[in-house]
């Protein structure tokens, strides 16, 4: 039985059978190029599918900005809230969340792991501070410190950190003096009021307007009888 060899075709990486007694065997060039074509295409399709697949897997990624107020104003001895969200909303509930001054450590705030930290907290700052979680499965953690004082004033950082991201942004707080402005609570209550009012003259125009068709209609129902010969 004459021995059977392989050889690689010049025109595809296809092994082909080779007899001794055959000078060359070739298989048909059509079919060959065609699996080339095919192979190369396989080839492209496959590094086009994994470039995709990688960028979809960056998008998925916990990518986000964090956002807050640039400032705050506070009256002396009173509470405030120190703004802090990621956009877009996603739960922060496993994240990492410092609130800190510039000095970085010891922090004002931390939370980690799940729950509040107070071992690294600034001393002037124990039991005063506050994580609001309310709304931290949407991204959402202000931190309140009561009781603000002189010392309280100035720049607060509020990091946040997931396994694959990280952000910050910073709040001027400025505490003043003076008794708490109560031109922006009676700015809302005027606001209210007009609310109020506009919606009592919205419906007191519906109810004219449908008094009115009722009018339109029976007078047109007795002008037609009227005009009815009997």
């Amino acid at each position: 039985m004459a021995a059977v060899t392989w050889e690689m075709h010049p025109f595809c990486s296809i092994k082909l059978l080779t007899f001794p007694h055959f000078v060359h065997h070739r298989v048909n060039e059509s079919l060959c190029y065609r699996d080339c074509v095919l192979g190369i295409m396989a080839s492209v399709m496959y590094k086009i599918t994994f470039a995709l697949f990688i960028l979809y897997r960056g998008s998925l990624s916990v990518r986000f900005k964090v956002l807050s107020e640039a400032s705050v104003v506070a009256a002396f001895g009173s509470d405030v809230v120190l703004t802090c969200r990621l956009i877009p909303e996603m739960n922060a509930e496993k994240m990492e969340i410092r609130w800190f001054k510039p000095m970085y450590r010891p922090y004002v705030h931390l939370y980690i792991n799940g729950k509040d930290d107070y071992t690294a907290q600034m001393p002037q700052f124990a039991n005063r501070t506050e994580l609001l979680k309310e709304n931290i499965t949407r991204g959402i953690f202000p931190l309140m410190i009561h009781k603000v004082t002189a010392q309280d004033s100035g720049k607060y950082y509020c990091y946040v950190e997931s396994t694959e991201h990280h952000g910050s942004t910073t709040v001027q707080l400025q505490v003043t003096e003076q008794q708490p402005d109560l031109n922006q609570d009676s700015y809302l209550q005027d606001q209210k009021q007009d609310k109020k009012e506009s919606t009592r003259k919205l419906r007191y125009v519906i109810w004219g307007s449908a008094a009115a068709v009722v009018v339109f209609i029976c007078l047109s129902i007795f002008g037609n009888r009227r005009s009815t010969p009997a």
